[in-house]
């Protein structure tokens, strides 16, 4: 899967916001790059990706906030949080934030990690084997993202979608 996105934010006051999730498994690669132009002032972004990433699968993340000449008092923000569920599975994030401008406020960050021992403890002392917390954890990264939508329709579809995907029901058993 391969997205590109551009967006120019040329109005004062103009904003973006981007909410995305990502789940790849087996050897499925992504390769996602988001760049937001600010050339007015006073505009805003904010980027966030949420994903998880199981077995040998790979995904690059590319996020640009690019402060043009004339975007004085503007704000810019990006962050991804990435779960890794398998051995094998390659991730790379790229944030860059470019500036032209003075006053203005360009953030980025990321959280890439395992599930800890403690977390695994939890879920096995529950009797949820080390395979089904994974795919419940899968789901946790994207479900947030769904639910954010406002959209029932869109929810109930990607819930779905997402449902076809992984090997465990929403309670954490393993599918029948």
């Amino acid at each position: 899967v391969y997205t590109d996105t551009r967006i120019e934010l040329s109005g004062e006051e103009s904003a973006f916001t981007m909410r995305a999730g990502y789940l790849a498994k087996d050897e499925q690669t992504i390769d996602m790059n988001v760049v937001v132009n600010h050339w007015a002032k006073k505009t805003q972004c904010d980027i966030e990706a949420n994903g998880a990433l199981m077995d040998a699968s790979q995904k690059v993340f590319r996020g640009t906030i690019d402060f043009k000449n004339g975007s004085a008092d503007s704000v810019g923000s990006e962050n991804e949080t990435v779960l890794m569920l398998g051995e094998d599975a390659v991730n790379k994030t790229v944030p860059l934030i470019l500036c032209a401008e003075e006053n203005v406020e360009g953030t980025h960050g990321a959280s890439i990690g395992e599930l800890d021992a403690d977390t695994l403890f939890y879920f096995e002392s529950r009797g949820i084997s080390k395979a089904a917390a994974e795919q419940i954890m899968a789901r946790a990264a994207i479900d947030r993202l769904i639910g954010m939508t406002g959209d029932s329709a869109f929810a109930d579809s990607a819930a779905a979608a997402l449902g076809k995907v992984l090997d465990c029901c929403n309670d954490g058993r393993e599918k029948q």
